[in-house]
């Protein structure tokens, strides 16, 4: 699950990014969607800039169509991506509320609930920006946009080491140890390959 996990581990790094706080990291999530400031609703925009985010770490197209609409976003990718209404780890959800549909990414699965990171949503404090939330499939509809299902590096034998070694190198303070470490971890995997 390459892609989904890159794709949460950028999520997870705009955890408690508050609307108002003095950072403005809502602002900073707006311009990785398309480098503008406005006060459209993000939800939408946050899930393809985590999406995007992740996709050019691992050197890949995007696949969701970049836009602001939920709606939008649900129509032209289940043209091509697997969508139904069973949860899944690493899926975007889609459902509707107030003014309109809402997106976020599915972290955990438990039985008729899933666990979330979203953003343009409230906390418990009803503060908006990205939280954690525990949903109930039971109490509302919803749709997954099942992103699992492009995790294209499955069967490459090399994709542990460069999704590892992309992440590690995000921290430049790692850097060092890391490119130290990389000669060995390939050749320890070419022997294991090769013995096969």
């Amino acid at each position: 699950m390459i892609l989904t996990k890159a794709i949460l581990l950028e999520a997870e790094k705009w955890l408690g990014c508050k609307t108002n706080s003095k950072s403005k990291c809502t602002d900073e999530i707006k311009k990785l969607y398309n480098g503008k400031v406005n006060n459209e609703a993000w939800c939408c925009k946050f899930v393809w800039a985590m999406t995007n985010e992740a996709c050019k770490k691992l050197g890949i197209e995007n696949p969701l169509k970049q836009t602001a609409s939920t709606i939008t976003l649900l129509n032209e990718t289940k043209k091509k991506i697997r969508t139904d209404t069973i949860p899944s780890k690493g899926a975007i959800f889609y459902t509707t509320r107030d003014g309109g549909g809402h997106v976020g990414f599915v972290i955990k699965v438990n039985e008729n609930k899933f666990d979330t990171i979203e953003g343009n949503t409230t906390n418990s404090n009803g503060e908006y920006g990205v939280w954690h939330k525990t949903r109930d499939t039971k109490t509302k509809n919803y749709q997954f946009i099942h992103l699992e299902d492009l995790d294209t590096f499955e069967n490459n034998f090399f994709a542990p080491l460069q999704f590892d070694l992309e992440m590690i190198f995000a921290d430049p303070r790692t850097y060092i140890t890391a490119s130290g470490l990389t000669g060995i971890l390939i050749g320890v995997l070419i022997w294991k390959h090769t013995k096969k």
